[in-house]
């Protein structure tokens, strides 16, 4: 599956995040059973009637570019290394993809340190639950993790587009500079054998003149060798 294909089923993913929690909600106090529990049904409640949203309409909702928005600019483009590598911060500087408060990057590292045997829900929740205990002074949250990754997304798709736009340039130039060059070297060869078969004829017209001039020498020679009017000749 190429980029754009990836970003264009990423935008359509349907995501049922519950409303964020405005700034400076009241938590339950004490730590009560209770408490919690009102807190955690409270929670299913929004989660069960907030909406689903696509990755495309999370991504409108929060501050920065939509993701059609997202391009490079056609000069130079950070360059691919010997090996394959691709400096992507630049990548998304380029792109006007802004810093997050807790990008996509860091929650891959954070579920790389999950045991591998939780249930995805339960990873879920895992992420849910630290992203509310550092979302608050941090102000990440699930929203602002999703654009990061959709945008960074685009501008790989962006930056795969204009690499791929430039080297066709170069490539179709060198390629009509190579079909010149072979114009020429063809050229040349014509011009070689051209040469060789004109030396071919002037050796042959040297050898019938010479032919012709040695007559006039042996006409005027002694009849020994090595003319050729020398006795048993």
């Amino acid at each position: 599956m190429g980029l754009r294909e990836t970003l264009r089923k990423a935008a359509g993913l349907l995501v049922e995040l519950p409303p964020e929690e405005p700034q400076g909600a009241a938590t339950p106090s004490g730590g009560s059973p209770s408490g919690e529990l009102d807190a955690l049904l409270t929670e299913l409640d929004a989660r069960s009637s907030a909406p689903a949203r696509t990755v495309e309409q999370i991504v409108r909702q929060s501050a920065g570019p939509n993701l059609e928005e997202i391009t490079l600019p056609a000069g130079d483009v950070p360059p691919v290394a010997a090996d394959g590598a691709v400096d992507f911060a630049a990548v998304y500087q380029q792109a006007g993809v802004a810093a997050a408060p807790f990008t996509a990057e860091q929650t891959l590292e954070m579920l790389a340190s999950l045991p591998a045997e939780l249930p995805l829900e339960t990873k879920r929740q895992t992420v849910k639950v630290t992203l509310s205990a550092v979302g608050k002074s941090m102000g990440a949250t699930p929203d602002t993790i999703i654009a990061d990754a959709s945008r960074k997304l685009a501008a790989l798709g962006a930056y795969h587009e204009t690499l791929s736009r430039q080297v066709g340039e170069f490539v179709a130039t060198a390629e009509g500079e190579i079909a010149a060059l072979q114009a020429q070297i063809e050229e040349k060869r014509r011009a070689i054998q051209e040469s060789k078969h004109r030396l071919s004829l002037a050796s042959q017209a040297c050898d019938a003149e010479s032919d012709r001039l040695d007559d006039v020498l042996e006409f005027f020679s002694l009849d020994v060798a090595p003319s050729k009017y020398a006795g048993g000749s």
